[in-house]
């Protein structure tokens, strides 16, 4: 049997034992089908986020800072150096988390995906 009908019966047996927490996507890297939508299930399914971090004046970062579902700012801070938490003033965040852009918030503001975020300390 071809691709498509593996993943039927694979479907179909799964279905029959109920099994709620196991989840399929097909995805095929001669063609690219679904590859696009592999990574965003990835990190819902593992309950992470990527967060950029910025420099006061500058653009945000390329790479990501990959944190647990739920992170604080304070969980930001600790990543990336204790002394950003030993130091900290305030952070700005732009994204989703933020009720508009830039918001100032404190060490408990929670994070979501894709959230920018510039930390400002007494150092």
């Amino acid at each position: 049997p071809g691709a498509a009908e593996r993943y039927r019966r694979l479907y179909e047996y799964l279905a029959e034992r109920r099994e709620k927490s196991v989840w399929l996507l097909p995805v095929s890297a001669r063609t690219g089908y679904n590859l696009d939508k592999l990574g965003e299930l990835l990190f819902r399914r593992l309950d992470i986020i990527r967060v950029y971090t910025k420099r006061p004046n500058s653009e945000p970062s390329k790479a990501p800072v990959v944190l647990r579902r739920g992170a604080t700012v304070r969980d930001l801070a600790t990543k990336i150096h204790s002394d950003l938490l030993e130091y900290f003033e305030y952070a700005k965040v732009w994204g989703p988390s933020a009720k508009y852009p830039g918001e100032r918030v404190g060490l408990d503001h929670v994070l979501e995906d894709g959230d920018i975020v510039e930390i400002h300390s007494r150092r």
